[in-house]
C-alpha cells in the first residue's frame, strides 16, 4: 500500500493563521450581518411609521378643519369613505395619505371614544407587535412615547388619536 492510500500516514499541518484571527473575523462577520439584519426592521418600521402619521395627521386636519367651520364635531364615519357631511372639506390629501398608508386596515372618526372626547380610530388588518412597534415610533414622534397616555393611545389591536380644540 502506497503512502497516499494509507490515512495512517498523513500529516497534519498546523493552520496558516492564528486561532483568535479567525474568531475575530468569525465575530465581526458576525455583528455585521447582525447590524445589517436590524436596520432593515428598524428602516421598514420608519418608512410604515411615516405612513401611518401622515394618514393621521391628515385625519386629524380635516376633522379639525370642519369642527372650526362648522362649529360641531362631524358625526361617526368612516374616514375612507366620510359621505355628505364633508362634501365641501378638502379630502383629497386625505384620500391620497390613506392610499399610501403601508399598514392595511380601517380609519374612522367617532365622537365618543373611551377616553371620553373625539378620536381618530386605526385599526389594523394584522394587529400585533409589529403593529405596537410601528405605533411606538409614532407616538414618539407625535405624543409622549406612552402607549397608555396622552393624545396617541394604542394596543395590539387598535390606535386611537384624541382630538381637542384647545
Amino acid at each position: 500500500m502506497s503512502a497516499p492510500e494509507n490515512p495512517s500516514t498523513k500529516i497534519l499541518l498546523p493552520p496558516g493563521v492564528p486561532l483568535w484571527y479567525t474568531a475575530a473575523k468569525g465575530g465581526v462577520i458576525g455583528l455585521v450581518l447582525g447590524f445589517a439584519v436590524a436596520v432593515v426592521f428598524i428602516v421598514l418600521d420608519r418608512r410604515k411609521a411615516n405612513s401611518v402619521e401622515a394618514a393621521f395627521v391628515q385625519a386629524r386636519t380635516v376633522c379639525l378643519q370642519y369642527r372650526g367651520d362648522k362649529g360641531v364635531w362631524p358625526k361617526d364615519c368612516d374616514l375612507t369613505r366620510p359621505g355628505m357631511q364633508m362634501a365641501d372639506a378638502k379630502l383629497a390629501p386625505l384620500a391620497e395619505a390613506l392610499t399610501k398608508c403601508q399598514v392595511p386596515g380601517g380609519w374612522s372618526f367617532v365622537v365618543k371614544s373611551p377616553e371620553g372626547g373625539p378620536a381618530i380610530l386605526f385599526t389594523p388588518e394584522k394587529s400585533g407587535r409589529s403593529f405596537e412597534r410601528i405605533l411606538g415610533v409614532i407616538d414618539g414622534w407625535m405624543d409622549d412615547g406612552k402607549s397608555f397616555a396622552g393624545d396617541l393611545r394604542f394596543d395590539g389591536a387598535q390606535a386611537r388619536l384624541r382630538l381637542s380644540v384647545e
